[in-house]
């Protein structure tokens, strides 16, 4: 997970979503590379990125629970960041303060 820590990509919402889905299925890794390669994102270019991914995820089931909730909020982030979420959100709010032919 220590990609997700440094310099936020787009690439980073679905590498945060594949975690998360490791951490869910205790720790299977098919459950892991199976949602990267929906996003189209491979082993290989995993260890191209300017912060290469080189090993796979480790599965710790103690801290497995605390691990969800931590990166269940940073993914909210990251979608806020990433995929214009709060474009779309502030344009809803200033609607109703704009005059009819900028509505």
């Amino acid at each position: 997970h220590q990609k997700l820590h440094n310099n936020s990509t787009p690439d980073d919402i679905p590498i945060c979503e594949a975690y998360l889905a490791f951490l869910r299925s205790d720790g299977n890794l098919k459950a892991f590379y199976a949602h990267l390669e929906t996003a189209g994102i491979n082993r290989r270019r995993l260890q191209t990125f300017e912060r290469p991914i080189l090993q796979e995820p480790v599965f710790f089931p103690s801290i497995k629970n605390g691990l969800i909730d931590e990166f269940s909020r940073y993914l909210e982030v990251l979608k806020a960041v990433h995929s214009g979420a709060d474009l779309a959100r502030a344009a809803a709010a200033a609607a109703g303060h704009l005059d009819g032919g900028l509505n």
